[in-house]
């Protein structure tokens, strides 16, 4: 396994099934690990021989006979423990978006940590485990596709799906969106909570897209920064550009790079003589 420093062995207990897995850690100060699960040999043959109307049966009543070989493991933070509570109950709330507009959550877990020999408590962690979405973080994409409009008409979908059921996001963030293929997938609702009556999910949506908008004047800045951090003018038959400093060079005064060429800088699609 490469990089193996960046790996710990958790013991995982999912329902009625045990097994032992390698964990790699997502964000530094976070406990949000990628899981690597073992194969299960029963639940593959289950699912080569039974017609997939009794596996779907069984996946929906034995999840974790059934989990793909990559999840996403989300520890409970102790100080933190209402925002992990809150995020279970807002992703059985949504139950009917999972596996589409938001990952499809598995189920609680207790995690045992295997390779620590010393440790104060030996209580299980509580987490949980999510679908592994591979998809893009809205944050970073490329300033010219985040303003795509068929992108902001899939943001806003996800919106009115989330005030269709009367849910806050809470944490609206560029990081907390992700494009999968043509849809936009919304991830981390530690912070979410009930849409109040007297308030719309439009405040946070206009504030992802003035973000969006901030990253395309920024753009926007730094490209005409770029364009006007040098003059362009004609030297010896060539189109010859001069940075700008506290004054021009004269003509007559040559770099070691233009000495070497002879004729100055060609820029890009002109040609001397």
């Amino acid at each position: 396994m490469e990089g193996d420093e960046d790996y710990e062995i958790k013991d995982i207990q999912f329902g009625s099934r045990r097994f032992r897995a390698p964990a790699k850690r997502i964000y530094a100060n976070r406990n949000v690990f990628l899981l690597d699960v073992p194969p299960n040999p029963i639940a593959c043959w289950l699912s080569f021989w039974m017609p997939q109307l009794v596996c779907s049966w069984l996946q929906q009543l034995l999840p974790e006979w059934f989990l793909p070989t990559t999840v996403i493991l989300k520890e409970r933070n102790p100080n933190k423990a209402d925002n992990y509570e809150n995020e279970i109950d807002t992703y059985l709330h949504l139950r009917s978006l999972q596996g589409t507009h938001i990952p499809r959550l598995f189920g609680e877990v207790a995690v045992s940590y295997a390779q620590r020999r010393y440790q104060i408590s030996k209580r299980p962690t509580p987490a949980i485990l999510l679908e592994n979405v591979e998809g893009v973080s809205l944050h970073n994409l490329p300033t010219e596709e985040l303003g795509n409009p068929r992108l902001l008409g899939e943001l806003q979908n996800i919106y009115n799906l989330l005030t269709k059921k009367g849910v806050v996001h809470g944490d609206p963030r560029l990081h907390n969106f992700l494009r999968v293929d043509q849809r936009i997938v919304a991830i981390d609702f530690e912070f979410s909570y009930p849409l109040p009556s007297d308030i719309t999910n439009e405040d946070e949506l206009e504030g992802l897209k003035s973000e969006i908008r901030k990253r395309e004047r920024q753009a926007q800045g730094a490209e005409s920064k770029h364009l006007v951090s040098g003059v362009y003018f004609m030297e010896g038959g060539s189109l010859v550009r001069k940075r700008l400093g506290t004054g021009l060079r004269s003509s007559s005064t040559t770099t070691h790079n233009e000495q070497r060429s002879g004729e100055g800088t060609v820029y890009p699609g002109s040609s001397a003589t």
